[in-house]
């Protein structure tokens, strides 16, 4: 992977992205999770990302439905009492962040070297090692180029999602927490994505 091949996309100060969580996490700090259990997580654990989505949409597809088999099941469904656990928060950009963009033509075939199937798989191997790449870039000062990854959405394509590092965690900042329920654009998501929810 050649380093000035990757093109950097910024994300201007003041923007508000999303990520969906679970209410017991409300008033905790954001979480930079070091697991490796994740898309873009860092296979050797030293440094943490925080994943992020322009869109409530986006943020839903990938946490609550995304191991949901749609596919297979007459009705696109979620019980009421896992609607009821998951909390919105709005995380605030403080500064410009600069993202490596995957998302951008070409780079996933001629730059990663990797086919659809690699990026969007379940299995991390690939994108790990991509990330674990883009976060040791260095620009001609020496100075890291990148603050994250904006990567292209396995579960609602053509959608974004935004991978920060943990050097980052200085650049956002909580901005609120909102019930998912009480959420403005649950509403249309629940609509629009045909979601029948189960009280029983």
């Amino acid at each position: 992977m050649a380093d000035s091949d990757i093109p950097a996309k910024s994300i201007a100060a003041s923007e508000l992205l999303q990520q969906v969580s679970r209410i017991r996490y409300r008033g905790s700090d954001l979480y930079f999770g070091k697991e490796a259990i994740n898309r873009y997580d860092d296979p050797s654990r030293s440094y943490g990302v925080l994943y992020l989505a322009f869109d409530l949409a986006t943020g839903l597809m990938e946490t609550v439905f995304h191991k949901h088999a749609w596919r297979r099941r007459k009705k696109r469904s979620v019980s009421f009492s896992e609607l009821q656990q998951r909390t919105v928060r709005a995380v605030g950009t403080l500064e410009p962040l600069v993202l490596a963009d995957l998302s951008a033509p070409d780079v996933m075939a001629s730059v990663l070297g990797l086919t659809l199937t690699q990026m969007a798989s379940r299995r991390y191997l690939y994108t790990q090692r991509v990330s674990a790449s883009v976060h040791g870039i260095k620009d001609r000062s020496d100075i890291p180029r990148f603050d994250g990854i904006l990567y292209p959405s396995r579960n609602n394509h053509p959608a974004v999602c935004v991978a920060l590092f943990e050097r980052a965690q200085s650049k956002v900042d909580l901005v609120d927490e909102i019930d998912l329920l009480n959420h403005r654009d649950w509403p249309i998501f629940k609509e629009k994505y045909q979601i029948v929810i189960l009280t029983a």
